[in-house]
């Protein structure tokens, strides 16, 4: 071993000289040995005489691995293709070599019989000028080993029309099932040519086509894998499945054809729609798109975002509408903050509303659709029938047709009552007092809260004065047979429903036979 030093490496000593030059000697020998090697490597391969080109079948039929190795090592791609030979060859020459068929045996991908070097599986004997004809016509040449056709209802079209070597390569190929494309996405759309659009569908986004359709044959229509619609579906959707299995209520077309609404492949609208999500719904619900269409106070939940998806889920709901919620809870989506409406007012927050403690019939039901239609009206505030718009209106039976869907109208016309109403002087109808007038007849909100309040029957406990700002407290005490209140600057009025009138007690109270007396005297 050469030990170097400070002192070693004086370069004038003889020692130093003669040691640094047996060390380049034998580098340079080194060198000049791989060169020789590298040369005799790259030497291209030369057929014996009086053979044709090709090399001996002992000699090149070589495991798979070591084929490739041998040929990357010896650099088989530069080396120049063979010319095509005429005569017959002899038995013992292999078709691979690397001047002839070399990417046979370095391909990524090589057909079994290719890769075993048993051209014979497949091609007859050498019948001259290098024509080997193959033993069976047409597909039968693969499905006598590969038995993919044939035995299911739908055929790929393909394979009826050009055969197998449509979509496969015989022999060698870069991609799995030697195929003849980069990627099985490239090869279907050979044919297929879908679009790729804003919003698609995750397998046909990532090319993989295979995973909804069978490529050689199926038993459902489109060669899909697993099952017609919807089960092909459910095989990744398995939570829409389970919803619609627990669900009261299923939508029809999401029980029958996914694709009746979406586009399996890909769509410029979300959800792979075929069109926007409101006119997807309303090409079928042809009710809903005529009251959408001709009203005149339009609903803005309807337009916004998700259009009719913020209400209903368009797959199963519990809900006889497919509502996602109970009515009142879906309407505090947007109802749970002021918002301004279509005629400049200001919509409360309806939160505190719903929280009383004397509730509206169809709010302490959660039915908010019972009075205001969510897909559009003719009516302000989306009320489903006409409701007064003011504090004072002379009377017209049809300013209360919203009011009397639910409630006895009878309750407006009779002047006397015993039992349509609680509201009463003895039998004296304080509605009909109130309502009926021709002049100055309060409406329905002079003394109720809509929605609700904290006083029995929803009495309001102060209501918005006509013509001003003026919210006009009401002063409503319940008494234990009526009630009393002294509206703005009144003085307190009180009802007491028990209270009898002369006619009304002689009604109730006739006369016996003994007590008539008579015409001259008294009883």
């Amino acid at each position: 071993m050469i030990k170097l030093d400070r002192q070693s490496l004086n370069l004038k000593s003889p020692i130093v000289s003669q040691r640094f030059a047996g060390i380049f000697l034998l580098l340079l020998g080194i060198a000049l040995t791989l060169v020789a090697c590298e040369d005799h490597h790259n030497e291209p391969v030369t057929p014996n005489k009086g053979t044709a080109p090709g090399a001996s079948r002992q000699s090149l039929e070589l495991p798979l691995k070591k084929i490739e190795k041998k040929i990357l090592v010896s650099k088989v791609d530069f080396v120049p293709a063979a010319p095509k030979p005429i005569e017959l060859l002899a038995e013992d020459v292999s078709c691979v070599t690397s001047a002839c068929h070399a990417s046979f045996a370095t391909a990524i991908r090589i057909h079994g019989p290719v890769a075993m070097n048993n051209c014979s599986a497949c091609h007859e004997e050498d019948q001259g000028n290098h024509a080997y004809p193959l033993k069976r016509t047409g597909d039968a040449i693969c499905t006598f080993c590969h038995t993919v056709t044939g035995m299911a209802a739908n055929q790929h079209k393909a394979i009826a029309n050009d055969g197998c070597m449509t979509c496969h390569d015989p022999h060698v190929s870069r991609i799995k099932f030697l195929l003849t494309a980069d990627n099985i996405e490239q090869l279907c759309q050979r044919c297929h040519d879908i679009p790729y659009q804003k919003y698609a569908h995750g397998p046909f986004a990532t090319g993989q086509c295979t995973l909804c359709h069978q490529p050689h044959e199926s038993n459902f229509k489109h060669l899909l894998r697993g099952s017609n619609e919807p089960e092909q579906c459910f095989g990744c959707h398995i939570g829409k499945k389970t919803a619609m299995a627990i669900s009261q209520k299923v939508h029809k077309p999401a029980a029958e054809k996914c694709s009746t609404c979406h586009n399996p492949h890909a769509s410029p609208f979300p959800f792979e729609l075929h069109e926007p999500i409101n006119d997807t719904c309303l090409s079928c619900h042809e009710d809903i798109a005529q009251m959408v269409h001709s009203a005149t106070v339009s609903h803005d939940a309807l337009f916004m975002e998700q259009g009719c998806a913020n209400c209903h889920d368009a797959h199963a709901s519990q809900d006889m509408n497919l509502l996602k919620d109970r009515d009142d809870k879906l309407c505090l989506q947007c109802h749970n903050k002021p918002l301004e409406g279509h005629d400049g007012r200001t919509i409360p927050d309806m939160r505190p509303a719903l929280q009383q403690t004397f509730l509206h019939g169809p709010v302490r039901s959660g039915d908010c659709t019972a009075c205001h239609n969510v897909h559009g009206s003719t009516h302000e505030r989306l009320l489903v029938e006409t409701f007064p718009k003011t504090f004072y209106a002379g009377f017209d039976l049809e300013n209360y047709a919203l009011c009397f869907t639910c409630h006895d109208k009878e309750l407006v016309f009779e002047p006397k009552t015993r039992h349509l109403t609680e509201f009463r002087q003895g039998s004296q109808n304080l509605h009909y007092l109130h309502v009926n007038r021709e002049v100055k007849g309060r409406s329905c909100k002079a003394c109720h809260e809509i929605h609700g309040s904290n006083q029995p029957s929803h009495l309001a406990e102060s209501v918005p004065f006509e013509g001003s700002g003026w919210s006009m407290p009401m002063r409503y005490k319940k008494l234990p047979d009526g009630g009393r209140c002294a509206p703005g600057c009144h003085e307190p009025k009180t009802y007491d429903r028990n209270k009898m009138d002369p006619i009304e007690t002689i009604q109730s109270d006739p006369l016996k036979p003994s007590d008539v007396v008579p015409e001259t005297g008294r009883p």
